[in-house]
């Protein structure tokens, strides 16, 4: 289902109108997805904030009416009476809606502390940096080791030389995301992605999401986490999900 059939799923279930087959769908994802089960909990303790917000507004409505009945002595009961109810609507209203944007969604370092794995080079590994070694066996130890400044010299090196190839390129966007360099990360996965005929194009897409939102550019985030779940992609499902939080 897509995000719009999810959303008119959970209103569906919290109004007791869904079929059957809605719910039997909806508590398989809660049960796989631990943030759709918040989701899906937040609006139920909304909704019923915001009936008892109802009530309390008819209650301050009807006051009204009964003070435009009474006489000036006792007026002054009435207004403060209806006042009270008025100040207990505007407070549950803030409560509501604070409470509705303090968990709606959770902070980009959350999800990507979430979402988030570190790739691991599936190329010879050495366990030991030394002269002998090619500049790109260099790099794959050093950031198999978690030397991460070191494996982007090295990468680098390969880069400015012309003697790297794809993973080179693909290595050098890991390995800055390690070092929370997201923009350096963007550039060489946008270039991976251009190049179009390569091994790594479902990792690339990816991890360029999630430099994306954690720049803050929440629109190309959002763009690129809803391609990657329209796709076949090993990610899509997570793309999905993470489409969902950043909503």
């Amino acid at each position: 289902m897509n995000t719009i059939n999810i959303n008119h799923t959970i209103e569906n279930y919290l109004s007791g109108s869904a079929g059957k087959a809605e719910e039997t769908w909806l508590m398989g994802e809660i049960a796989r997805d631990p943030g759709l089960a918040r989701e899906v909990e937040l609006r139920r303790r909304t909704n019923e904030i915001l009936a008892d917000r109802s009530i309390l507004e008819l209650r301050a409505k009807l006051s009204m009416i009964e003070m435009r009945k009474r006489s000036g002595g006792t007026l002054r009961n009435t207004i403060a009476k209806s006042a009270k109810y008025a100040a207990a609507v505007a407070l549950v209203a803030i409560i509501s809606t604070a409470l509705y944007f303090a968990m709606r969604s959770d902070s980009p370092d959350q999800l990507y502390n979430k979402y988030y794995a570190r790739y691991e080079s599936p190329g010879s590994v050495r366990s030991l940096v030394d002269a002998g070694n090619s500049l790109m066996d260099n790099a794959i130890a050093s950031y198999t080791a978690k030397d991460y400044e070191t494996a982007i010299g090295y990468l680098e090196q390969l880069i400015a030389t012309k003697q790297g190839n794809i993973e080179t390129v693909f290595m050098h966007g890991m390995a800055n995301m390690e070092v929370q360099n997201y923009p350096s990360a963007s550039g060489s996965f946008t270039k991976v992605l251009e190049h179009n005929d390569n091994l790594y194009l479902e990792d690339a897409a990816w991890y360029l999401g999630l430099c994306y939102m954690m720049t803050e550019d929440k629109e190309r985030a959002l763009k690129q986490f809803d391609a990657i779940s329209a796709s076949r992609s090993r990610y899509s499902k997570e793309a999905a999900k993470l489409a969902r939080r950043l909503k």
